[in-house]
């Protein structure tokens, strides 16, 4: 005799049927690219950022490297105020502070025909920036200096001088206040973003007299 087993009583296994499969791997996929895709933005904002620092610090950083140099090979050095395309030194009694610096390579003593060079701080349309005149030649050195009292005469102490010191140390300060996106539009608050930093350094000339 031939027992023939009962369909009915037979094990099912379940599995995915292949559109449940080709569903399933679409969703994987879709997630998979949308994840590459955020850490590229992603990626793309962090170097923005860093770019935009860097260039916005790097004419700055090269203008107190320019201005150390100077300074301390320097003969004399002088703080005082610059307008209407003069410099006027500060007056004895007052704090030793302006927005123009005046360096001479030589003793006016000596060579009381040199031209120096000025270092100044001026609104230039509706931007402020740090300008050099010497020889009647204006450079534009960087942008978005805000800050109008950019140098100051101290002594050793950091004690701001109220009369010309022959050996004093120049305080140099740089603050800015910038558009935070100048080499790209990141966001959609870009345009009203604006970043702000300050440099500074102390010099004092190398020669003691």
């Amino acid at each position: 005799m031939r027992i023939f087993p009962n369909p009915s009583s037979r094990c099912r296994t379940a599995a995915f049927t292949l559109v449940e499969m080709m569903v399933s791997v679409g969703i994987f996929l879709g997630i998979l690219v949308g994840a590459m895709v955020a850490l590229q933005v992603f990626g793309l904002r962090v170097y923005t950022l860093g770019a935009t620092k860097l260039n916005a610090t790097a004419d700055a950083r090269k203008t107190l490297n320019d201005l150390r140099d100077q300074i301390r090979s320097a003969k004399q050095v002088f703080v005082g105020d610059y307008t209407n395309d003069a410099f006027s030194r500060i007056s004895n009694g007052l704090a030793q502070t302006g927005n123009a610096l005046e360096i001479f390579a030589t003793d006016t003593n000596d060579t009381p025909d040199e031209v120096p060079t000025i270092y100044y701080q001026q609104t230039v349309g509706s931007s402020n920036a740090l300008f050099s005149v010497s020889n009647s030649v204006v450079s534009l050195l960087a942008d978005y200096v805000t800050n109008y009292d950019v140098f100051t005469a101290e002594d050793y102490q950091a004690n701001v001088l109220t009369s010309y010191d022959n050996n004093p140390v120049i305080r140099v300060t740089l603050e800015f206040d910038q558009w935070e996106y100048p080499i790209g539009f990141v966001g959609t608050n870009a345009l009203n973003a604006f970043d702000f930093y300050r440099l500074q350094t102390r010099v004092s000339r190398r020669t003691k007299e």
